[in-house]
């Protein structure tokens, strides 16, 4: 932000961050306060990428890092649209390497790769957790996929897709295996 602060001070425009303000670039890198700034001076939080069609709630739900839980907030108070679809086949740079989007939403990213509460702020604003990628997979299938904790699972599940006793975070099964909690011995 004091950079920001600096140029302005000193004649330069927000204009000449580029696109939306460098709303995508403030987003990507975690900075909620500079998110917000780019917002409350016109940033859109729902301008997709021309040929990717990221939003930069896309990008927020890619990272899982706590720092980026305030800025998946501010976007969301910003009315940002959970159940936006990238293009599918579209190269991203969300995550830094080869990677093509699958038509997924914000919350399809976050069961992969952020926590409960993350994905409970994306719940609230109306993410449709039952939404489909070009493959058919929903967010609880990407979080299946990517090994996901019971916890992370739990909120995903919708009509006849519960989480399965081994993966529940009552404490047993998969879960308490993984955490070395012995399993009990049959008799």
């Amino acid at each position: 932000m004091s950079a920001i602060r600096y140029l302005l001070e000193r004649g330069g425009t927000l204009a000449a961050l580029g696109e939306n303000l460098g709303l995508n670039g403030a987003v990507y890198h975690g900075h909620w306060q500079l998110t917000r700034f780019l917002l409350d001076r016109g940033a859109d939080p729902n301008l997709p990428g021309a040929e990717i069609g990221e939003t930069p709630l896309h990008l927020a739900a890619a990272k899982g890092a706590p720092r980026y839980l305030p800025v998946l907030q501010v976007l969301l108070d910003f009315n940002s649209d959970p159940n936006r679809k990238t293009i599918p086949g579209a190269e991203t740079g969300a995550f830094m390497r080869d990677c093509r989007t699958k038509g997924e939403r914000p919350l399809h990213r976050a069961a992969a790769f952020c926590g409960v509460k993350a994905i409970g702020l994306l719940l609230a604003a109306g993410a449709d957790r039952e939404a489909r990628d070009v493959y058919g997979d929903t967010p609880l299938s990407w979080a299946s996929w990517y090994g996901r904790p019971g916890e992370i699972l739990e909120p995903l599940c919708y009509g006849s897709y519960p989480v399965s006793s081994a993966y529940r975070s009552d404490g047993g099964g998969m879960e308490a295996f993984l955490q070395g909690i012995p399993h009990p011995r049959p008799r």
